[in-house]
């Protein structure tokens, strides 16, 4: 392909990435580190809180202790090749098969989480508004659906990355942008890939959420006003179940709105980018990126802030309660922490 004819290609699109200084480039090193740390620790914490506390083993929070190790494998298979790229001034020494993988893995985790998060609001729908079913929900079935959450999204990114779909009807441009012998990993995908690959990672699962936490609302709203205009002293146990479960249900909707509000600019400009002809400068992609890898280290702060069990818990870690003997019932006699799950 002749000088001229990338030159005509490559005319209006976007330029390339920034350089930046040695020094720049180490305090945004520094500062991106303190992401994938964070991560590790905050998910590690919800894992090990679920693990020590047996109020916590229950069928919503199967489904959040396996999206806190999707997100600790953002933070340790995603996070620091994106790292090793800023400190690098975007130069990928790692070779193209690197590059793939770890674009594959970049995919197929995002697309875990908000299945994960798909299957939290199927959960809470079911406890709130169908709550015989929920009832129904045996350990074989909550099995299938979190291996559904990890087999699906494998099939749905690697094979299609690994083959090279992304770049149907774009070779030109990519052959371009990205001469051979360039060491360089960028994702780049065209108009369909990028259509069907939002769709199916965020759109769609969002949409289902937003429907699910709406149903949730209206029948929480209408069984609350049903619960106030009793005054049965038998319905106090029913009173106290609903009112758990109404709680644990804003707990998720927070948590799914803020992994929505997280992915929604990255998701908006995978799709706009290949319409407009690939404009968008690089720093507003990364930008996006990484507001969307923050989502992995926020859910410990959300459980921690919004949950009182996981609060309660997580305080008995810090405090190494676990070390000195002390049994769950114990320390909440001596803290005066509810024991109901939320």
């Amino acid at each position: 392909m002749s000088n001229l004819s990338c030159d005509v290609i490559l005319a209006d699109k976007a330029g390339p990435p920034p350089f930046y200084s040695a020094a720049v480039r180490y305090i945004i090193g520094a500062i991106l580190m303190f992401v994938p740390i964070t991560t590790i620790v905050g998910n590690g914490i919800v894992i090990t809180a679920f693990a020590t506390h047996r109020r916590l083993r229950n069928i919503t929070n199967s489904f959040v202790v396996s999206l806190a190790i999707a997100d600790i494998g953002v933070a340790v298979f995603v996070m620091p090749f994106s790292i090793y790229q800023q400190l690098n001034n975007k130069q990928w020494a790692l070779g193209y098969s690197m590059c793939i993988v770890v674009t594959s893995f970049d995919v197929m985790l995002c697309t875990i989480s908000i299945f994960h998060l798909s299957c939290l609001a199927i959960d809470r729908y079911l406890a709130i508004c169908r709550p015989f079913l929920h009832e129904r929900m045996t350990k074989n079935i909550v099995m299938m659906m979190l291996i559904t959450c990890w087999v699906f999204p494998v099939t749905i990114s690697f094979i299609p990355i690994m083959n090279e779909w992304n770049l149907i009807g774009i070779e030109d441009y990519y052959k371009c942008l990205f001469p051979d012998g360039a060491q360089m990993c960028v994702f780049v995908v065209n108009i369909a890939f990028a259509i069907v690959c939002s769709a199916v990672a965020f759109y769609v699962p969002v949409v289902f959420m937003i429907i699910c936490n709406i149903k949730i609302y209206m029948a929480a709203r209408r069984q609350a006003m049903q619960i106030r205009s009793l005054d049965v002293v038998g319905h106090s146990k029913g009173k106290g179940k609903f009112k758990q479960e109404t709680k644990a249900a804003k707990t998720l909707g927070i948590i799914m709105g803020c992994f929505s509000v997280c992915w929604f600019p990255f998701f908006i400009f995978n799709v706009i980018d290949p319409l407009i002809g690939y404009k968008i400068p690089y720093n507003i992609w990364i930008v996006a990126l990484w507001l969307g890898y923050i989502n992995s280290m926020m859910n410990p702060f959300l459980y921690y802030y919004f949950n009182r069990s996981f609060k309660a818990a997580f305080k008995r870690i810090f405090k190494c309660r676990i070390c000195k003997g002390f049994s769950e019932y114990e320390d909440d006699y001596v803290s005066g922490v509810t024991t109901g799950s939320e």
